[in-house]
């Protein structure tokens, strides 16, 4: 019998190591290999550099589409949408409208490491900690070859893209991260106060101002650094605006069928976006799209 006491003790410190060690493991392999991602809850600048051409582009996080962050980027003159998906293979960046993709990272991260991009190009790891000094700061990244006119695209973990350049004098280069508002509160009428973070008065607004939410409090929008407006019936929270750009905007009722047009660079109002559709009210929705420009 006491044999049989030391077997089942012994087999049953056996069995939580296993169980311990298997955690361990799979722990270990999940931080084997950080996120390349962007951070969702920031807002990207990037200049471009075209050969002494220069302009500044911006990136904000849209929302969740087919199991990936979709983002919208936006210069002056133009706009485009990108869809982001990490997993366990590689990190993918594409095109959300027609499932265009091109693997940027492929794990595990190894330097040398080959794969061919969907141009048949040979995409090479040729460093994994490359420091890259930016105005956004600096940055341990990993530099991957592209196979085609010397162009090279620098990755840090935590933060994603923060170099790109070709052998034809074009750069994007990341020159801030900034806290990411996620939505507006809209002021309906004239009169409405913005308050202090110590609760006086800092000013009165104006009807159709649209301020933006950093926070949403149990009874007021934080609209930056601690200032913020009450919530009341003339306080109306949005996430953002849509503007059709080529082509109309179509809003569908819930039940699928078109229900209204709305004019090229009409603004509607948006109140969320799930699955690929823009929520703009009473079920209504718009199906993203490559013409749609989302502003927050």
């Amino acid at each position: 019998m006491k044999n049989k006491k030391i077997v089942t003790i012994l087999l049953f410190f056996t069995l939580i190591f296993t169980s311990f060690s298997a955690f361990l493991s799979t722990d270990q392999a999940s931080a084997a290999t950080p996120s390349f991602l962007m951070d969702t809850k920031k807002i990207y600048t990037y200049s471009l550099d075209y050969k002494n051409k220069k302009e500044t582009m911006t990136a904000s996080f849209t929302g969740k589409m087919n199991n990936g962050d979709l983002w919208n980027f936006q210069t002056e003159e133009f706009f485009f949408n990108e869809l982001q998906i990490q997993d366990n293979e590689s990190l993918r960046i594409g095109d959300p409208f027609d499932n265009t993709w091109s693997k940027e990272l492929m794990f595990p991260l190894t330097a040398g490491k080959q794969w061919k991009s969907s141009e048949s190009f040979t995409v090479k790891i040729i460093s994994l900690d490359t420091v890259v000094k930016t105005s956004a700061g600096t940055f341990k990244a990993v530099v991957i070859d592209h196979g085609v006119q010397n162009g090279k695209s620098y990755y840090a973990p935590g933060v994603g893209l923060v170099r790109e350049e070709d052998g034809v004098g074009h750069v994007r280069e990341l020159t801030k991260i900034s806290n990411a508002h996620y939505g507006r509160v809209l002021i309906k009428q004239t009169g409405i106060k913005q308050y202090t973070p110590k609760g006086a008065v800092h000013k009165t607004l104006k009807k159709g101002e649209a301020l933006k939410v950093f926070k949403e409090n149990a009874d007021s929008y934080d609209v930056g650094n601690g200032y913020y407006v009450k919530k009341e019936k003339n306080t109306l929270f949005f996430t953002g605006t849509i503007y059709g750009t080529e082509a109309p905007l179509s809003v569908y009722s819930s039940n699928g069928k078109l229900f209204k047009k709305f004019a090229i660079d009409e603004p509607v109002r948006v109140y969320g976006f799930k699955d690929g559709k823009f929520q703009v009210g009473g079920g209504y929705y718009v199906p993203a799209a490559d013409h749609i420009l989302y502003e927050r």
